[in-house]
């Protein structure tokens, strides 16, 4: 009879343990375990923001590469991409129609060496709607998220 209670007591200890191992690392406190989670989640945000959405997008050492989507219903001008505290002004008139998206460089905010995971906070979006209001901001509430490419 003791010998089964000390069986029981540790595959109960065991089970209890493995659970709050998968806990932690789906909360991001085991390093590595939940980058791609965290990866997935700014996406799915970035992917649903409105009128601009950031559709796909990558960090490599000459910048970040954004593929922005204008999911409103009015023509927009993007003006300037800040990210991580970096702002880069886009030149030129770059016009996006509605449904339209296109690739942009913002080339002030760099990532690491390739393979390293990066986190560009205060993500935001300068834009103009064409024939409507001029100086138009999106902020977002999360960062980017993702590993450096070449």
């Amino acid at each position: 009879m003791k010998g089964q209670a000390t069986i029981e007591y540790l595959v109960l200890l065991s089970v209890a343990i493995i659970i709050a191992l998968v806990i932690f690392g789906f909360m991001g406190w085991i390093p590595g375990m939940a980058g791609s989670i965290r990866e997935r989640q700014s996406k799915m945000y970035w992917g649903s923001t409105y009128p601009l959405a950031i559709r796909d997008y990558k960090g490599t050492t000459t910048g970040l590469i954004l593929l922005i989507q204008n999911v409103g219903d009015s023509k927009v001008i993007v003006r300037e991409i800040s990210a991580g505290g970096n702002t880069t002004t886009i030149t030129g008139s770059y016009q996006l129609l509605p449904g339209e998206q296109k690739q942009y460089t913002a080339t002030q905010t760099v990532c690491g060496p390739v393979g390293s995971t990066f986190e560009f906070g205060n993500v935001s979006i300068t834009y103009d709607v064409v024939d409507g209001i001029s100086g138009n901001l999106l902020a977002g509430d999360r960062p980017l998220v993702g590993r450096c490419a070449s």
